[in-house]
């Protein structure tokens, strides 16, 4: 060989480690790119499903936000409505109350717990003797009051109905209205109604 073609050879190996190792770090570094873009890709698919899970319960929020709204708005409308109805039975109340007494003939007393009771001892106990507190027969159309608000002998009407005031045994606002027997009192149970009576 000739010393030109022994350096020339020379060379050429002295290089070939250093082309190895070029090599190698190619490789890796191609390994490294691959890598480096398997997880961008995979950074990127799991940010996009977080945006669709995220976008799916935003839609869910704003459907039950919807539908509260309109509970709310159909809640709001009946009370409303309530409210209207209210006003009118008030506002009738009133005008029927100044009808009566207008013609001077009845003086409105309010709203009354109206209850009904027969002459038997269930309902009277020692008084069960068919005899009202004025002295008149215990029967229908006739109520007991409580004398300090409703004077016996006074012409009371409920519902359009006219009674006359002629036993005791209640108190306060509260007018007991006779019947027949015990189980039609015990069926009338506990009412409320307006009272008027003759003024």
């Amino acid at each position: 060989m000739t010393p030109t073609k022994d350096i020339a050879h020379a060379r050429r190996e002295s290089r070939r480690p250093l082309r190895h190792e070029t090599a190698t770090w190619q490789t890796a570094a191609l390994g490294m790119f691959g890598l480096s873009l398997a997880v961008n890709l995979s950074t990127c698919g799991a940010h996009k499903l977080d945006r669709q899970a995220w976008a799916a319960r935003e839609a869910q929020y704003q459907t039950d936000l919807q539908n509260a709204e309109q509970v709310r708005d159909h809640a709001v409308q009946e009370l409303g409505v309530l409210a209207a109805r209210v006003s009118r039975d008030q506002q009738a109340r009133e005008e029927q109350a100044a009808a009566y007494e207008a013609l001077g003939a009845w003086a409105y007393l309010g709203e009354f717990t109206i209850t009904a009771y027969c002459p038997c001892e269930d309902c009277c106990g020692r008084w069960a003797d068919g005899v009202t507190a004025s002295g008149l027969p215990a029967g229908p159309g006739i109520v007991a009051v409580d004398r300090s608000v409703i004077p016996l002998g006074s012409t009371v009407v409920i519902d359009g109905q006219r009674y006359l005031a002629a036993d005791t045994g209640v108190t306060g606002n509260r007018v007991d209205v006779c019947v027949t027997d015990h189980a039609q009192a015990e069926m009338f149970g506990v009412q409320s109604a307006e009272v008027w009576v003759v003024s």
